[in-house]
């Protein structure tokens, strides 16, 4: 990579991250979505543009942004909007919440660290079919677990409207 690639990506990443905290720390959901549209949006030109994987890059944008952002809209739109904020105190559940989701990234960069070292990147394969064999092989238990995250958050999303209905 040159240094004209060099600059792109860490311009590329730049923007991932301001986007990402935008996620984290703007108020309005929808606008906290907006955000996360952007973030994924940026993240196909990265995979499209820098690692050249025209595939891994479509998938970005029909899976994620096609298919998980309208699940997380249709999510804020159960969840009622009008209530006021309440003031926080400084150890609030909020605050746990949010260490306990940053460990939980911690930990799992370290397990993918540690499940994909010596292995060749998704974005060498060229066929459908290779990333499929992978995904659902290799990776399956956690392909599956990730199903089972979003399965659980819509239980929970609906039993939340449910509740303030």
């Amino acid at each position: 990579m040159g240094s004209v690639g060099l600059i792109v990506t860490a311009f590329l990443g730049l923007l991932i991250v301001v986007s990402a905290l935008a996620v984290v720390f703007l108020k309005n959901p929808v606008h906290s979505a907006m955000a996360f549209l952007a973030n994924l949006c940026i993240t196909a030109v990265l995979y499209l543009a820098v690692m050249s994987a025209p595939f891994i890059a479509a998938v970005q944008v029909i899976v994620y942004m096609g298919a998980i952002l309208v699940f997380i809209l249709f999510v804020i739109m159960l969840v009622d909007m009008n209530r006021g904020e309440s003031t926080e105190r400084l150890l609030s559940p909020r605050l746990f919440m949010g260490m306990a989701a940053v460990a939980l990234f911690v930990v799992q960069m370290l397990a993918l660290n540690y499940f994909i070292r010596g292995t060749v990147p998704l974005a060498k394969y060229v066929h459908a079919s290779d990333v499929a064999r992978v995904i659902f092989t290799k990776y399956a238990l956690l392909f599956e677990l990730v199903s089972v995250l979003i399965f659980a958050a819509a239980v929970g999303a609906v039993a939340l409207a449910k509740k303030r209905i």
